[in-house]
């Protein structure tokens, strides 16, 4: 009978894989949720100057004031400079600096945007921003909201609303 040689591993052989691949998970960890983190933020930054961007498109498209504002609830604007709530976009035809009642023209809020992540605060000078129906901020003053994480290294992004509209943002 001829001799068949045995296939497989062997336990040491096993063991000393596993090991290899627990050193580099171990090493790859911080850096994986390290980009994670940024990757929240960079989404974050975008969906806010989107709905900058938006908001200023529908003052303009409805020839109506429209708000960004801070989020106290589905329907209402709070008060305050921390963003960390969420935000609203929503129709402020009666320029009162909150959100109108929805009608069957205007349904209102435009936009809910939920709490953001723990990890990130978003604040700023002021608890809302709004746009005219010409796309500028009229009399306000210039608005800018800041966007940092809480982790070691994070970089602060920063959304600018000038007083003509012009929305910019750094990083």
């Amino acid at each position: 009978m001829p001799f068949k040689p045995q296939t497989g591993l062997t336990l040491i052989e096993l063991l000393v894989v596993l090991t290899i691949a627990g050193v580099l998970a171990a090493v790859a960890a911080p850096s994986f949720s390290s980009l994670i983190n940024s990757m929240r933020q960079t989404s974050a930054m975008t969906q806010l100057t989107g709905d900058l961007n938006r908001a200023r498109g529908e003052a303009i498209k409805r020839n109506q004031r429209v708000l960004l504002c801070v989020r106290d609830s589905d329907t209402a604007c709070g008060a305050g400079t921390n963003w960390q709530n969420g935000w609203l976009v929503c129709y402020d035809e009666n320029q009162d600096g909150a959100c109108d009642a929805s009608t069957a023209t205007n349904p209102n809020p435009i936009v809910v945007h939920p709490a953001l992540h723990s990890t990130l605060t978003l604040t700023g000078n002021a608890a809302f921003v709004r746009f005219n129906p010409s796309g500028t901020q009229g009399t306000g003053a210039a608005a800018t909201l800041a966007l940092a994480g809480t982790w070691s290294g994070a970089v602060t992004s920063t959304a600018s609303i000038a007083a003509t509209g012009n929305i910019s943002k750094t990083p």
